[in-house]
C-alpha cells in the first residue's frame, strides 16, 4: 500500500503507517513461525546417542551450523531455506525484511532445561515461514506440512520455552483503524479463553501474557482511560458506536483513539514492547526504526512449540478467521457476537467462539486437544519416556 506524505510524495506502509480506507478486498495473508532447539556436539566428545540415525554435527561455529542444518532441512523437502544473514530488506530499511523464502535464524529465548548428557551443546533456533495466502489452502498446508517433517529430520527438541507464533496481515496492504478498533476490542474479549485452547505452560510464560496484564493499556488508572476515552469528534463517535460498545472505559479508550500507531502503542508493554510481549503482539503496528516491522501483522503468540502440522494448521485457521471476523462483520454480527461473549460470562467458552466463526472442525480439534492436556503434557510423542527429541514421522 502506498500514500502521499506532507510534500506529495509517494511513501509506502513500509516507511510510514498508512491505514487502508477499505480492507474489504482480497485475502488475508500469514507466516508462521517455528522455535525449536538443536543439539551440537562438543569438541572431542562422542555421541551420547549413537542408536539415532539422524545426524549430528559439532560444535565449529554457529553459521556452520546453521549450513549444516539447512542441508538437513532441504534434503528432506524441496523448499529452499535462506539464512537470516542473507537476508534482504525493503530498502531503505535495513531492518524491514522481505518474507519471500523460508528463513533461519537463532532465538535467544528458546533454551534447554532438563538434565540431558553434557556432550550436547543446545541452540535456540527459529524457522519463519514466506507469505502465504488463506485462499490457497492447497498451497499452505502441503509446505507447513513438508517443512515440519523436514525438521523432524534433524535432532530436535521442544520444551516449555519453545513456541508457534502466526502473523496475519494483508500482503503489500494494510488494516483500516475501524478494523484495528474491531479486532482489538475483541481479542481483550476473548484472550484468556483463546490461551486455554493451548498447552497450559503458555498460561505461565513471561513472552506471552493476556493483553489485559501487559499492555500499556491495561496500567493506566481509571483517571487515565476517561480522560482517553473522549478523543474523537461527534461523526467519528457515531461511526464507532456502530461497531464499538459502549462499556467499559477501557473499550471506549480503544474506541477513542485517532490512529493506528496510538492503538498499537496501547496494546503493547509499555516499557519494552520488543522483549515482552502480550499473547498477541502489535508491534509491527509501529514504525519500523522502532521494531524492525511495520508490515502491519498481528503476531498470535498463543501456540507452544510444536512441529506437528495438524495442530498448527487448525490454530492458523483460527487466527484468519479471528482477523477476518474483524475485518469483514457488518456491525449487527459484529455487536452480536460481543453481546454474546458479554452475557454469556463464563458459560461462553472459545469453544462457543470457535462455533459462532464456523470453524467446525477447529473446534472438534481443540476440544479434544484440550481435554488431552488433563491426561497428557507431553510437548512431543515419547517424551515423558525419556526420549529427548522429536520423533521423525
Amino acid at each position: 500500500m502506498e500514500g502521499n506524505n506532507s510534500n506529495g510524495s509517494v511513501v509506502s506502509k513500509y516507511d510510514e503507517i498508512i491505514e487502508s480506507p477499505d480492507d474489504s478486498s482480497g485475502p488475508l495473508t500469514f507466516g508462521i513461525e517455528l522455535e525449536f532447539l538443536f543439539p551440537l556436539l562438543r569438541d572431542g566428545a562422542s555421541d551420547p546417542d549413537p542408536t539415532e540415525k539422524r545426524p549430528l554435527h559439532s560444535f565449529v561455529g554457529y553459521d556452520d551450523t546453521d549450513r549444516q542444518l539447512i542441508d538437513v532441512l532441504e534434503k528432506a523437502c524441496d523448499i529452499r531455506f535462506r539464512l537470516s544473514k542473507q537476508d534482504v530488506f525493503h530498502e531503505p530499511h535495513s531492518n524491514v525484511v522481505i518474507y519471500d523464502k523460508w528463513r533461519l535464524t537463532n532465538d535467544n529465548s528458546v533454551r534447554f532445561r532438563k538434565l540431558g548428557p553434557r556432550e550436547y551443546i543446545w541452540t535456540g533456533r527459529e524457522i519463519t515461514s514466506e507469505v502465504m495466502r488463506a485462499d490457497d489452502p492447497a498451497v499452505y498446508v502441503k509446505r507447513i506440512t513438508d517443512v515440519c517433517h523436514a525438521i523432524r529430520q534433524a535432532r530436535v527438541h521442544l520444551n516449555q520455552s519453545t513456541s508457534v507464533h502466526v502473523h496475519v496481515g494483508r500482503g503489500e496492504e494494510s488494516f483500516s483503524l475501524l478494523t484495528m478498533k474491531k479486532f482489538t476490542t475483541l481479542i481483550l474479549l476473548v484472550d484468556d479463553m483463546l490461551m486455554k485452547l493451548h498447552h497450559p505452560c503458555r498460561q505461565e510464560c513471561f513472552h506471552c501474557r493476556l493483553l489485559s496484564e501487559s499492555s500499556a493499556l491495561a496500567s493506566l488508572g481509571h483517571r487515565e482511560l476517561m480522560e482517553g476515552s473522549n478523543g474523537l469528534n461527534e461523526s467519528q463517535s457515531k461511526q464507532m458506536l456502530q461497531f464499538v460498545p459502549n462499556t467499559s472505559p477501557t473499550v471506549k479508550v480503544l474506541r477513542a483513539s485517532k490512529c493506528i500507531r496510538e492503538l498499537a502503542e496501547m496494546m503493547c508493554n509499555p516499557n519494552e514492547p520488543q522483549i515482552y510481549r502480550g499473547s498477541v503482539g502489535f508491534t509491527r503496528f509501529l514504525p519500523a526504526g522502532k521494531t524492525g516491522g511495520n508490515t502491519h501483522t498481528f503476531e498470535f503468540r498463543q501456540m507452544a512449540g510444536c512441529l506437528d502440522p495438524v495442530p498448527i494448521i487448525h490454530w492458523v485457521r483460527v487466527c484468519l478467521a479471528l482477523v477476518d471476523f474483524a475485518r469483514l462483520s457488518d456491525a449487527q454480527r459484529y455487536k452480536d457476537l460481543l453481546a454474546k461473549i458479554m452475557t454469556g460470562g463464563s458459560t461462553f467458552t472459545a469453544f462457543n467462539l470457535l462455533s459462532e466463526l464456523n470453524l467446525v472442525e477447529e473446534e472438534k480439534y481443540f476440544r479434544s486437544s484440550v481435554e488431552g492436556y488433563s491426561q497428557n503434557l507431553e510437548f512431543y510423542a515419547g517424551e515423558n519416556s525419556g526420549c529427548l527429541f522429536v520423533p521423525p514421522e
